[in-house]
């Protein structure tokens, strides 16, 4: 209330009494006028004053008085009329401490309303900042590819986040609760075991489970690794009762790491064969291929029972032993340097060489005139054709091995191509470190390596190098020419 309302009020009151107090003097049944002053009492409890009740209760015990010596004597007795007006004076007293009381409660009341209020105000604020960093966290976890997990180990109920449940190769599961079995049968059965004994030993130990694993996909049974970090929790008998904990797809870290490795063995082969020399792989590792081939064709010859073929046998697991060493040391080493127009010299000089090594009939094919955009390009190839024959050589058991170098309408391709007995049969027997090598090979100059089997139950590794504009620009200056720039060490 303003101060101008609270002066009309007063006036008013005022107003109000004075008539009152007449009525009282001057007319002889006012010994019951007290009751015209209840209102006055009360008003300032509508206004929430109690100071002000407290001035009204004694304006108005002050008017009652001065009615009693003022007014004229009434039918009643005056004994009579002073305990009536002491009873009035008595009501109005219990009258203004009521109100006195009711203005504080109401005052209190309003007090608590406010801050209740206030407190619904700050928890829906608080719900909302809630909502809004849920929502942020779920963006965060999805953005990073986490997923969250929650196990209940006395129900054996486990609580997925949606994340998760697509890294598992799931779409949706109601209430994203399942039992604890959905889980094991996702792990792949190599890792279950390891996974397991993880668990245990962060379990006994109380520490943090961290390990990564592969599982097998739910929707398409493809493979994909996971890198889990959780850990348990105890209740006060130290008894396990929950175990929470995060998981993150790693499968394209993991093919980043295994790109990385083999571009991290080529590096290191390119400084030791600065060192170790060509000769290591292309000559010592060649003559122990021929040498080998020679021991098995000598073993061949001999009779059986005879000690020489013992002697013989025991020289090609000698020379095998050896040739195997020799590979891993020089597997990977920077290729020979090849120019551009030297490839199909070099092309013909290693059929000669794996013909004369080995017996086994090697061609080596250029119909036509084919550009090379560098010399680096042509020292790729090389190396994919010198690894492929040595393959096919140790392998496959072919009886011819042809090389064709030519240009297609979909770009320069490369081929090798055998009659052995096939890759199903013949490729698993190796590493499969060669491969890997002859891929990234291919990678480095934009090509595409394709390796299969034959119609005729051979095997043909092709690498094709996309046509592009620049190749044609420089025809005159790329085009093979068998007896230049050859560097075959």
């Amino acid at each position: 209330m303003t101060n101008m309302q609270r002066v009309l009020l007063m006036t008013a009151l005022a107003l109000y009494l004075g008539l009152v107090l007449m009525l009282d003097v001057f007319t002889p049944q006012g010994i019951d006028v007290w009751v015209l002053n209840v209102p006055v009492v009360l008003v300032p409890v509508l206004v929430r004053d109690h100071r002000m009740v407290v001035f009204l209760s004694v304006a108005c015990t002050a008017m009652l008085v001065v009615g009693w010596v003022g007014s004229s004597t009434g039918p009643m007795p005056p004994l009579w009329d002073m305990l009536n007006r002491g009873m009035g004076l008595a009501t109005l007293s219990l009258i203004a401490v009521m109100a006195i009381m009711i203005i504080k409660k109401s005052t209190q009341l309003d007090d608590s309303v406010s801050t209740l209020r206030r407190e619904i105000a700050e928890h829906a604020h608080t719900r909302r900042e809630l909502e809004l960093n849920e929502e942020r966290l779920r963006l965060a976890t999805e953005g990073a590819g986490m997923g969250t997990f929650d196990v209940n180990l006395q129900t054996g109920k486990v609580v997925w986040s949606a994340t998760h449940l697509h890294m598992l190769g799931y779409d949706t599961i109601p209430g994203r609760e399942t039992n604890s079995d959905l889980w094991s049968s996702c792990i792949h059965p190599d890792d279950l075991e390891r996974v397991l004994e993880a668990r245990e030993q962060a379990l006994q130990r109380r520490s943090i489970y961290s390990i990564g694993y592969r599982i097998n996909r739910a929707d398409n049974g493809g493979i994909a690794w996971l890198a889990v970090f959780g850990r348990y929790f105890y209740n006060e008998s130290g008894e396990a009762v929950r175990f929470l904990g995060v998981a993150f797809d790693i499968t394209r870290r993991k093919e980043l790491e295994r790109d990385a490795v083999q571009r991290e063995v080529l590096a290191i082969a390119a400084r030791e064969q600065r060192q170790i020399g060509q000769e290591l792989h292309d000559g010592v590792g060649q003559e122990l291929t021929g040498l080998g081939l020679m021991a098995q064709s000598l073993a061949q010859r001999l009779p059986k029972a005879a000690v020489e073929k013992r002697i013989a046998l025991r020289l090609i697991a000698g020379l095998d032993g050896i040739h195997q060493q020799v590979r891993e040391i020089s597997r990977g080493l920077i290729p020979v340097h090849v120019e551009g127009r030297g490839l199909a010299a070099a092309l013909d000089d290693l059929a000669a060489r794996t013909t004369e090594a080995s017996g086994i009939k090697v061609t080596a094919e250029c119909p036509e005139c084919v550009e090379l955009p560098d010399h680096a390009t042509a020292t790729q190839l090389f190396r994919i054709a010198q690894e492929a024959v040595s393959n096919a050589v140790r392998h496959g058991r072919p009886r011819y091995i042809r090389l064709t170098l030519l240009t297609e309408p979909s770009g320069l391709r490369l081929q090798i191509r055998d009659d052995g007995i096939g890759i199903q049969a013949g490729l698993h027997q190796c590493d499969g470190l060669g491969l890997r090598i002859m891929q990234y090979r291919a990678g480095q100059i934009g090509g595409v390596l394709r390796v299969g089997p034959t119609l005729e139950g051979g095997t043909v590794v092709s690498c094709t190098l996309p046509r592009s504009n620049g190749n044609d620009e420089n025809k005159s200056e790329g085009c093979l020419d068998q007896g230049e720039g050859l560097d075959r060490g």
